[in-house]
């Protein structure tokens, strides 16, 4: 039963706890993203931070991925 928490974290290199906040991390950063989307289609008039747009997401998106693969 373990192993179904740890194969996975192990097989890149992480802990359990290291791999639940670096997926966390991603989470709470798209959640945010999202709500502003959300808010932006309800209301039009409110920007998107640049920190939270879609350039600015995909490009944290593929730096987090460059570490996994370092």
């Amino acid at each position: 039963m373990l192993k179904l928490f740890t194969e996975h974290p192990a097989s890149s290199g992480r802990t359990y706890l290291e791999h639940a906040y670096f997926a966390a991390k991603i989470s709470v950063r798209l959640a945010k993203c999202s709500a502003f989307f959300m808010l932006h289609a309800l209301l039009p008039f409110i920007d998107i931070p640049y920190n939270l747009n879609l350039e600015s997401t995909a490009l944290y998106l593929f730096e987090r991925n460059n570490e996994l693969e370092d």
